[in-house]
């Protein structure tokens, strides 16, 4: 959805969807700034110092929304055969 220049987003990106979201540009569930605005602060906490693993957690959604996490696409959802 969004191209980022680095893996982490820089300063001036950050700033950049901060004014898109005054300006009421882009929609809060859609800006990536906001996504740990509802997350429990001794959880963030802990993805911050790395005793969680954000990626892992947001790969195991995509997979059971049955959505690759690669490209994206819809493939289904894993049954349990195809679990193990």
């Amino acid at each position: 959805m969004w191209a980022f220049k680095t893996r982490t987003m820089t300063q001036v990106e950050i700033n950049k969807f901060r004014a898109m979201a005054t300006l009421g540009l882009i929609e809060d569930e859609l800006n990536p700034i906001f996504i740990f605005g509802s997350i429990n602060t001794h959880l963030l906490r802990d993805v911050v110092s790395g005793k969680i693993d954000a990626r892992a957690i947001a790969r195991m959604e995509l997979e059971n929304r049955g959505i690759d996490p690669k490209t994206g696409k819809f493939i289904g959802w894993k049954t349990e055969k195809t679990r193990a």
